[in-house]
């Protein structure tokens, strides 16, 4: 299904500031979360997603219900497509991963690195899957029709 969202532009944010990565939405709330201000957060959230577990930290946090989400931060609430979610997360993932790696960040060596990047390729696939699984339906009902 098409995002109802504006898009969303994650970038690896390499300056002096406190910031892993920078996001750009029309939608206050998307933009927040996928700005990521340090890796405490990742660390938080990423076996939350794998597994569709809420999760709520000081001021932010996601709910898991049927197929959406309801995200919320200091920014405010909104509601997202639970797939479009993952797709977020996974984009948002791969920039944090190649920016550690090109910049050869420490959090690389931390315990829970490894596991974080096993999370990643799990999520990618569970996109894959989704996709796929919508391109039927959307042929099965063309067929249909």
């Amino acid at each position: 299904m098409p995002s109802s969202h504006s898009p969303v532009k994650i970038e690896w944010y390499d300056g002096l500031d406190n910031f892993m990565s920078v996001a750009q939405s029309d939608d206050a709330v998307l933009a927040y979360f996928f700005t990521v201000r340090d890796w405490g957060f990742i660390k938080e959230i990423y076996t939350a997603v794998v597994l569709e577990d809420d999760l709520h930290l000081d001021s932010s946090g996601f709910e898991f219900s049927a197929n959406k989400l309801v995200i919320y931060n200091q920014a405010g609430e909104t509601e997202i497509e639970k797939y479009d979610f993952f797709v977020l997360l996974s984009r948002l993932y791969n920039v944090l991963i190649e920016g550690a790696n090109e910049d050869h960040h420490t959090v690389r060596y931390e315990t829970w690195w490894q596991d974080f990047i096993e999370k990643f390729f799990l999520l990618e696939e569970r996109c894959k899957i989704e996709r796929l699984q919508q391109e039927e339906e959307i042929v099965t009902l063309k067929v249909e029709a």
